[in-house]
């Protein structure tokens, strides 16, 4: 049996990241091969790094070690449950490679036994939210005869700086085989002059919703609520979901990383459990969100959403939308209420799906295989 290794963001403290990891692995091992997620896992990743990473947060924690300082000791209980919850997951559900590595100097000495190396999904080759180009993430330290393939990348945006387009088409052009998560990374790959990259789903989307319930605690099978997941700090969210919930008599709930959020109106889930995360959409009625992976979730699980953008990176939820004709789930205001008046039609959406689904594993398949992909 050939053995994959994928490398991602799987080390990422969050609920997108965790469960994208988890289903490329699972669907790449479906097709029948070994796989193996290597463990890579750069400074700002872990607890010392994101703590270091508040001064960049604001401008008022950028200009006083004081307030850097509150704001560190304020968050380390977060970052204590935050860290045991996910680091959990990975243990019980993730076949990471036995050395974790912590550099690219490292990466290139280590001698690896793959058959095919996959750089995986999320913001993989996304300059800014790297810091840097993340030459790991294009697979730098594989050798150049070894068969190497991209599934669902993102770029995160629908250009690239002018610093970073030589470089990119350097590492991407020793690929074998790309597919990107968003439209605007096959433009940009296009504009590069490397041909033949394509959009698939991200891997989240390649799983079912019964598929995803296998794993799913169905811890909240008989409530019902408002859920509000946002990445970002955007009282527009919780001012929409107020006016929901005054309209519906449904209580609102929301999953927060930060335990000192419990101000916010609402129910605070605070590092639930990954399979209580799911649960948590699976039981909705609502979830509002400027989340990819949220209303990813919400898809699988045929659930009403709204959308609010979050401004930065909002290409991966505007190219979704788009190919299932669901750009109409975005609220214009915070008291735009005519996005919940109208249902959404899942079963055009899930035969949109289904095809999506059956052309992004057919994509996968071939490209393990190496297969001519214009055939």
């Amino acid at each position: 049996m050939k053995k994959v290794g994928i490398i991602t963001q799987h080390r990422v403290v969050n609920y997108g990241s965790m469960l994208q990891t988890y289903a490329l692995q699972e669907k790449i091992e479906e097709l029948g091969y070994k796989c193996e997620v290597i463990d890579y896992y750069p400074e700002r990743f872990t607890p010392i790094g994101m703590l270091k990473r508040i001064k960049t947060k604001s401008k008022k924690f950028e200009k006083s070690m004081f307030l850097r300082t509150i704001a560190r000791l304020i968050i380390i209980p977060s970052y204590v449950i935050r860290f045991n919850i996910f680091f959990g997951f990975l243990k019980n559900r993730i076949n990471l490679s036995k050395k974790t590595f912590h550099s690219l100097e490292e990466l290139e000495a280590y001698n690896f036994k793959y058959d095919i190396f996959c750089t995986g999904s999320d913001q993989v080759w996304n300059y800014g939210w790297n810091e840097k180009i993340e030459y790991p993430y294009f697979l730098s330290f594989v050798p150049e005869k070894s068969h190497k393939i991209s599934y669902a990348a993102s770029f995160g945006k629908s250009s690239l700086l002018d610093c970073e387009i030589e470089e990119t088409k350097r590492l991407l052009s020793r690929y074998n085989h790309i597919s990107v998560r968003e439209l605007s990374g096959v433009e940009i790959i296009n504009e590069l002059g490397i041909p033949g990259s394509v959009n698939v789903l991200d891997p989240t989307l390649l799983l079912t919703g019964d598929e995803w319930r296998k794993i799913a605690s169905g811890k909240y099978k008989n409530d019902k609520y408002i859920l509000i997941y946002n990445l970002n700090r955007n009282k527009k969210i919780d001012n929409y979901a107020k006016a929901l919930s005054k309209k519906t008599g449904l209580e609102v709930r929301y999953i927060s990383y930060q335990i000192h959020e419990i101000y916010k109106n609402g129910k605070m889930y605070c590092n639930s459990k990954v399979e209580d995360f799911l649960s948590l959409i699976d039981n909705a009625q609502y979830i509002i969100t400027d989340s990819f992976h949220a209303t990813a979730f919400s898809l699988n699980f045929n659930k009403e959403f709204v959308i609010v953008y979050p401004g930065k990176y909002s290409t991966r939820l505007q190219s979704i939308l788009e190919i299932l004709g669901l750009t109409n789930r975005v609220a214009k205001d915070e008291i735009d209420m005519s996005v919940t008046e109208t249902k959404i039609d899942y079963k055009t959406v899930n035969s949109i799906m289904d095809d999506e689904r059956n052309r992004s594993i057919e994509w996968l398949r071939r490209a393990l295989k190496s297969e001519d992909m214009a055939q």
